[in-house]
């Protein structure tokens, strides 16, 4: 019988804790019983209220994220309060969460070459701590932007042309802030991320580099099939499902 903790153990070996930078907080974020047999997985970024509720009322017995369900330190449960009532709610029906934040932007095939991936981006090589980088056909920023949205299934791009085609990039799944100077300096001419701050978007034109930000959300969201394979490798007879945490949207 595979329980919580079995599965936990099996995704902390495939998506190794010794990975996640030091600031970080994940792993075993909610396990109200380690023992309980796990027939069905709920996948998704985020353990929004929204999914916990699905969870529950669909009868799951855990939920795996990449973000963390809890980050920050919490003092008391308090369910008058956001995470305070989801704590409830988890603990209360026995629903699990398991979460495995930057060490799968760092493991390999995880988040930053599950982007690479669908992006079709070759020769695919470190560039730092948690990024990639590789190489395409050589094409205007504006045909390799719409090909990333629509791929991504993004509902909108945001773009710094730097005057040069895109050829060799780097790329950051997430928040990319602080990888500009270092993409350039590995050769990139383009870097893609999810989201970056205003004055990040004059720094990436001021050094040359174009950038490319697809939404957090989107470019991260595709590494949501590698953890179902992920338990599927561990036991094809989990029941998996994909639930989208999306919660912004553009008008």
């Amino acid at each position: 019988m595979a329980n919580v903790e079995m599965l936990y153990e099996f995704l902390n070996s495939a998506i190794p804790a010794e990975l996640s930078c030091e600031w970080d907080n994940d792993g075993r974020m909610c396990i109200p019983c380690p023992e309980k047999e796990v027939k069905k997985a709920l996948i998704c970024l985020d353990a929004s209220e929204s999914a916990i509720d699905y969870a529950i009322k669909n009868v799951f017995d855990c939920i795996i994220t990449h973000h963390p369900f809890i980050f920050s330190p919490i003092s008391n449960i308090d369910g008058g309060v956001s995470i305070g009532r989801k704590a409830c709610k988890l603990i209360k029906n026995d629903v699990a969460v398991l979460s495995f934040h930057t060490r799968l932007d760092k493991v390999s095939g995880g988040v930053n070459d599950a982007l690479a991936d669908v992006l079709d981006i070759k020769n695919i090589e470190d560039f730092s701590d948690i990024g990639r980088m590789g190489t395409v056909e050589r094409v205007d920023l504006t045909t390799f932007a719409a090909k990333v949205k629509e791929i991504l299934g993004a509902d909108r791009v945001v773009c710094v042309d730097s005057g040069n085609p895109v050829s060799k990039i780097a790329i950051v799944g997430g928040s990319g802030k602080g990888y500009l100077s270092e993409a350039l300096k590995c050769g990139c001419d383009t870097f893609i991320t999810g989201e970056m701050p205003y004055n990040c978007e004059h720094e990436a034109k001021e050094l040359g580099i174009n950038l490319i930000c697809g939404g957090h959300y989107f470019t991260e969201n595709i590494v949501c099939a590698r953890l179902e394979m992920l338990v599927k490798n561990f036991d094809s007879g989990i029941h998996t499902e994909f639930f989208e945490s999306n919660v912004s949207f553009c008008v």
